[in-house]
């Protein structure tokens, strides 16, 4: 059983990898001489979070070429390119592909119980688009642990921005709403609209002063004077 997480969890580590269209990866041991800039090692990069959530959990060269073996299997198209003596592993080339392998795998916690992925509610599916200024994975948890369809991200900014599909109704809004100002809807733009007005109500709301805090405030004024 845990062999299976293991292998669905490194699945979805690749998946992610490869659809982040600012990384590079070769697949090779990391070394200073071969890692540079957007260059990454990919066996590093999946035993790094891997090991994250296990400290046992590792994998090798040959276990990531059957994965991305059964990717092409399965419908994926890699841009695999030679540079230097290493094999470089760009991207998909069809980033709308769904991995139909994620499909049985859900968020994965080793450390006690599963972790229980929120139902969200009933409605479309639309691809959402979302910048992050927080914890991409705590927002993507909450969201159901959606697939990730398109992923970039912002050095200067510090924030991460992806494509998911999300179903629409009015509480999807007010989910998304719950995360402050780590999520900005982006895209599509009525959700964002539908976002605005909701944020606007709720300024004209808290303009208002109660009663209560009115009186207080002429209580003061009064304590002042006499």
């Amino acid at each position: 059983m845990i062999q299976n997480d293991l292998q669905r969890l490194r699945w979805m580590i690749l998946d992610e990898a490869l659809r982040n269209p600012e990384m590079e990866y070769f697949m090779g041991e990391r070394t200073k001489t071969n890692e540079t800039g957007n260059t990454r090692s990919l066996i590093h990069h999946v035993n790094v979070r891997l090991k994250a959530v296990n400290r046992e959990f590792s994998c090798s060269k040959r276990m990531l070429q059957n994965d991305l073996a059964y990717f092409v299997q399965k419908g994926a198209k890699l841009e695999p390119r030679f540079r230097r003596g290493h094999k470089r592993i760009l991207r998909y080339t069809n980033l709308q592909w769904k991995n139909p392998l994620l499909k049985a795998a859900a968020f994965l916690n080793y450390g006690g119980e599963p972790v229980q992925v929120p139902a969200l509610p009933a409605g479309t599916p639309e691809p959402v688009t979302l910048r992050i200024t927080g914890n991409e994975e705590a927002v993507r948890t909450k969201l159901g642990n959606p697939e990730v369809l398109q992923r970039s991200s912002d050095m200067k900014t510090n924030s991460v921005t992806i494509q998911v599909e999300l179903p629409m109704s009015r509480e999807l809004g007010n989910l998304l709403l719950g995360f402050g100002t780590d999520v900005e809807v982006l895209a599509p733009e009525n959700l964002r609209d539908d976002i605005r007005q909701t944020v606007a109500a709720l300024q004209k709301l808290y303009k208002k002063e109660t009663a209560s805090a009115k009186k207080a405030v002429q209580g003061d004024l009064f304590d002042g004077l006499f």
